[in-house]
């Protein structure tokens, strides 16, 4: 007959063990009760032990035992069945052995009906798993199903595991079902809501787009329309006006910008758009264009970069001009005396990761100025969204608040960041890290002072930071060099002809008193054996004042901010090269054409295009006009017929009706490559003319084949750069512009 549970259980458990000592006893002492070992006395009748035999108290501590093993499956029955969860056994043959409660409640069956039938809910969706067997290989297994109950259809999550039997011999499967049905509705009006919130994301950034479009295309009709009429003759008054309507248009699209981007950076699609591109000329665009609005305010702007730099890196050239922008547009905006410092160059002592790309190169772009600086307090909060520190400041300079968060997730997005260090009183120190790759060898951004040139510079020239960057340029070429106030240079020129170091090159101030510069060159020249060349830093208004130093003796003048190539030009060439590398750049440009520049212009909005064809007959071009992609390719394919050169350049709305300007710039492509076995004319530059401000919508027209990109509103110092870019002006151009 086969053993019971509890006889199994107290055989192999601890009980088991107290058992066998008892019979190993009742051995040693009563022989005759070992059944191995027959004795023809025994009695035929049970045997009678009095209460205090040992072996009756065996028996009792096995009654204990069999007491508290009861107590404890209670206690086990009684944790399963407060289970919430659906608990279940069931064997080899998939019938059930074991259920709680909470399986009896979901599926309105009672225990006696539920051990020994087979579990096979109706499955409505979800997993459909096989069947875990307790002899197969797979041990345990998830799925999650939705199922009839007594409540209506139900989501549960099974775990299914492989254990042994209960009464020890072979294994059955134990399954936990979790009621998951209001965690996956939650889940599911999570998704609806994060599908509800992206739709309303993309909705959003198309209307951006669309506003971005919308506004930008009259923009620029207004600030290229109030640009042409500056450029009349117009009363003292009517100039006073038109410069109120440009000042504001512009400030008016430099919130649109900043909004635009916030926009962007908050619904997480900022994408970095690398390219390669020149640092040097990235910065030296921004600072140029910031000097208009510093000398107006009657400050300095200067920069100063380090020679140690790569001269090309990839990256996104127009979110480092961002940043740079916003840093230095700020810089002069809340400062009303002294100047504004740039300086770019290679970050020193990086604490990045030690294993970086051999390529890359850490870059730090700082700016200080003299302003009234930043307490502590409003330090904490400058990098806050629509934060601008002082409120004071604040409301009298205006802005949303928006610039430095901007720059400061721009440059973590370039794998660096922006910091700020400053006290009320002292001026601001910003600086902003980036991360770019470096192209080609690894030379320098500018080239060092020729070989065999000896100098020793003097700076005579009022404290300030005008005079700290060309001190950074000199150090950086590795020029000797002194700065004294210009009253005491004579002082400082006679100590060097005593100590056998003369000055050779001499750089003054054209603010300055040239009285004071005329005698300091002629002590400078008499002091030294060799030649001294005399340069002034002027205004760009201001060049006609050169003459008067001119007639002093000085050779050479350098148009401040003054660009580190055009100080080495200065310091490498004669004066007559130092005077054209003053106040145009040394980057080599393509062969210049004997002819005007011809250019087609296609654009639909009438008053873009009356704007842009002044502003191009303005820069000395020819330019033919039409309205869509159809009739510039009809225009190109006329251009080809005739063996006069074609166009020089192309500029293409990209938003046209008929056929727009992506597809128009991709045919045009297709015509010339078409004609590349017979005809050796390359086709023209085609530059996109978009009032769209995101970073995607221009890469859009660089993948169609255009080459380049003007972005609406522009004004005319814009267009030029353009034009000298692609197409520079002819030779006779520059004899006029020389003359």
């Amino acid at each position: 007959m086969p053993k019971s549970r509890l006889r199994l259980a107290l055989e192999r458990g601890p009980a088991g063990t107290l058992l066998q000592r008892s019979r190993d006893w009742r051995r040693a002492w009563w022989p005759s009760l070992d059944r191995s070992r027959p004795d023809p006395a025994e009695p035929a009748g049970p045997l009678e032990l009095p209460l205090t035999d040992p072996l009756a108290h065996g028996i009792e501590v096995l009654r204990d035992i069999q007491w508290e093993m009861s107590e404890s499956e209670a206690r086990f029955r009684d944790l399963l069945d407060t289970q919430a969860d659906v608990i279940l056994r069931r064997d080899d043959q998939a019938r059930l052995t074991f259920v709680n409660r909470a399986f009896m409640r979901v599926f309105g069956i009672t225990h006696d009906a539920a051990i020994g039938s087979i579990f096979a809910p109706e499955r409505l969706a979800g997993d459909r798993p096989h069947l875990l067997s307790p002899g197969g290989a797979l041990r345990q297994q998830r799925y999650c199903q939705e199922i009839v109950t007594v409540e209506g259809a139900r989501w549960f999550e099974w775990q299914e595991y492989v254990i042994i039997a209960a009464d020890g011999a072979g294994a059955e499967v134990q399954a936990i079902g979790r009621d998951v049905t209001d965690q996956r509705r939650k889940d599911g009006q999570i998704e609806e809501a994060r599908s509800q919130a992206e739709q309303a994301n993309r909705a959003k950034s198309r209307f951006l787009a669309a506003m971005s479009h919308e506004i930008r295309t009259p923009m620029n009709g207004i600030l290229g329309m109030a640009s042409l009429l500056l450029d009349t003759e117009i009363t003292a008054e009517q100039r006073s006006y038109l410069t109120a309507v440009d000042r504001s248009a512009k400030t008016l699209l430099a919130l649109i910008d900043e909004i635009l981007d916030f926009s962007k950076i908050e619904a997480g699609r900022l994408e970095l758009a690398p390219r390669v591109f020149s640092i040097e000329d990235s910065v030296q665009a921004v600072v140029e264009l910031l000097a208009t609005r510093a000398s107006a305010k009657g400050i300095d702007i200067a920069w100063a970069i380090d020679p140690a730099l790569p001269r090309m890196v990839l990256g996104d050239e127009a979110r480092l001009r961002q940043i740079v922008t916003n840093l230095a547009g700020n810089a002069v905006k809340f400062t009303d005396s002294g100047g504004v410092l740039v300086t770019v160059a290679l970050e020193r002592g990086d604490p990045g990761p030690a294993r970086r790309p051999a390529a890359e190169v850490a870059i730090i772009v700082v700016v200080r100025d003299s302003g009234p600086g930043i307490s502590a307090a409003s330090q904490e909060l400058l990098f806050n969204d629509f934060e601008q520190g002082d409120s004071a400041a604040s409301r009298r300079h205006g802005g949303t608040g928006l610039g430095l968060a901007i720059s400061r997730r721009l440059a973590r997005a370039m794998g660096g960041d922006v910091t700020v260090e400053s006290q009320a009183g002292a001026g601001a120190t910003f600086a902003a890290r980036v991360r770019l790759e470096r192209i080609g060898s690894s030379g320098a951004a500018g080239a060092q002072v020729a070989a065999g040139e000896t100098h020793h510079v003097l700076l005579a020239m009022r404290e300030g930071f005008e005079r700290t960057a060309l001190g950074l340029g000199l150090e950086g070429f590795e020029v000797p060099h002194a700065m004294v106030a210009p009253r005491r240079a004579q002082r400082l020129i006679e100590t060097a002809k005593n100590e056998a170091q003369p000055f050779t090159v001499l750089i003054v101030d054209g603010r300055d008193d040239p009285g004071t510069a005329a005698e300091a060159l002629a002590a400078a020249r008499a002091a030294a054996s060799t030649p001294v060349v005399g340069i002034v830093v002027i205004d760009t208004a201001e060049r006609d004042a050169f003459g008067a130093y001119r007639d002093c003796g000085f050779e050479a003048f350098l148009v401040r901010p003054v660009r580190p190539r055009a100080l080495q030009a200065v310091l490498n060439g004669s004066a007559a090269r130092m005077s054209g590398a003053a106040v145009t750049p040394d980057a080599a440009t393509p062969a210049i054409s004997a002819e005007p520049r011809r250019v087609l212009l296609v654009e639909d909005n009438d008053i873009n295009a009356l704007l842009a064809r002044k502003m191009l007959e303005r820069a000395g071009c020819r330019v033919d006009h039409v309205v869509n992609g159809c009739t510039a390719i009809g225009a190109i394919e006329r251009a080809l017929a005739n063996p006069q050169p074609g166009y020089d350049l192309v500029l293409m709305d990209v938003h046209m009706p008929v056929l727009d300007g992506l597809a128009a710039a991709g045919q045009i492509k297709q015509i010339y490559a078409a004609r590349a076995g017979f005809d050796r004319r390359m086709p023209p530059p085609i530059i996109a003319l978009t009032a769209n401000a995101f970073a995607e919508d221009r890469q859009r027209c660089l993948d169609a084949g255009m080459d380049d990109y003007l972005a609406k509103p522009f004004d005319r110092a814009e267009l030029e750069a353009v034009l000298a870019k692609w197409c520079p002006p002819s030779e006779a151009e520059h004899r006029s512009d020389a003359a």
